[in-house]
């Protein structure tokens, strides 16, 4: 806990594919290095700073597939007995 407050969730959403991610971000100090940061799913480019903070990505969750009969993230249903 940086400054006695609790860390607050903040999610961000993958522009290009819709992966979902936990966002942190982190007192950028004077050690700290640009590097570029990139989706772990898809590769499209984030930003890697934000003011005077280095900016985290943690991957919660891919993005549902596209479902091959036109639905996006579709489950079949399950089928019945009769």
């Amino acid at each position: 806990m940086a400054g006695g407050r609790a860390p607050s969730f903040i999610s961000f959403t993958c522009p290009n594919c819709r992966a979902l991610y936990q966002l942190v971000k982190v007192d950028a100090g004077a050690e700290t290095v640009d590097q570029e940061v990139a989706c772990r799913v898809c590769g499209a480019p984030f930003p890697g700073r934000e003011n005077g903070f280095v900016l985290k990505y943690f991957l919660l969750r891919k993005a549902a597939r596209p479902d091959p009969r036109g639905g996006v993230g579709q489950r079949a249903r399950p089928k019945s007995g009769y």
